[in-house]
C-alpha cells in the first residue's frame, strides 16, 4: 500500500490483521523525502500494548508535492508470554484519582474503496452525542510495488466541513490513475464528547 504525503500532515491508520494482536514494531518505506512519525499513547513501560494498541496512526509531512510512503506493522500476540523481574521503584504513596481517566478525543476512521470515476463524494462524521474537532483524509494505493509519482498524484482528495459535524470529501481522479489498482480513501474525524 502506498500513501500520498503532503505539506500539511497526512494521517493514515493501519491495523494488525489478527484478533488479539498488538503492534510490536513499525516502519515505513519512503518514496521521496518525508518526515514520518506515529501517534502513540503515554504510559510506562514503553512497549507493545502500552505505547501502541492494535492500530497505529502514521503521520507524514513533506516539502515536495509528490512523495509517498508504505506503512509497515509488526504484530505480536497480545496475551504476552514469559516474564521478568520487576525493575521499577514502587513509591509508598499513591495518587488517588477522583474518576478513571477519560480520553479527550475520539478518532473515528472510515475506509472507502474508490470507484474508477473522475469524481466521487464521500461523507463521514462523529457519532450522536459528539462534536467534530478536526478532520483529515488520505489516499492509498494497494500495490506491492510503489507506483510512479505521476500515478500518486493522479487521485486527489479535498476535505471540507459541512454544517454540523459532517465532513464532505471530494475525490478527483486524473487520466494517469493506474488501471486495475485498488485505490482507497481514509477519512479521520477527531471527535469530542458533547458536555451532558
Amino acid at each position: 500500500m502506498q500513501v500520498l504525503g503532503g505539506g500539511t500532515p497526512t494521517y493514515y491508520q493501519l491495523s494488525c490483521p489478527g484478533r488479539g494482536q498488538v503492534i510490536g514494531g513499525l516502519d515505513a518505506d519512503r518514496a521521496g523525502p518525508l518526515e514520518l512519525s506515529f501517534l502513540g499513547n503515554l504510559g510506562g513501560p514503553i512497549g507493545p500494548g502500552v505505547t501502541t494498541g492494535r492500530a497505529a496512526v502514521f503521520v507524514a509531512r513533506t516539502s515536495r508535492t509528490l512523495s509517498g510512503f508504505r506503512p509497515l506493522l509488526g504484530c505480536i500476540p497480545g496475551g504476552g508470554g514469559g516474564g521478568r523481574g520487576q525493575t521499577a521503584y514502587e513509591p509508598k504513596r499513591q495518587l488517588t484519582a477522583v474518576a478513571p481517566p477519560i480520553e479527550a478525543t475520539i478518532r473515528r476512521v472510515k475506509n472507502v474503496v474508490l470507484k474508477d470515476a473522475q469524481r466521487q463524494r464521500v461523507t463521514h462524521g462523529c457519532l450522536a452525542g459528539e462534536r467534530l474537532l478536526a478532520f483529515s483524509s488520505a489516499v492509498a494505493f494497494r500495490t506491492r510495488r510503489p507506483p510512479a509519482l505521476s500515478a500518486l498524484g493522479s487521485v486527489r482528495a479535498t476535505s471540507q466541513r459541512a454544517a454540523g459535524d459532517r465532513i464532505f470529501v471530494t475525490v478527483r481522479s486524473g487520466i494517469t490513475r493506474p488501471e486495475s489498482v485498488r485505490v482507497e480513501l481514509q477519512i479521520h474525524a477527531i471527535c469530542v464528547r458533547a458536555p451532558s
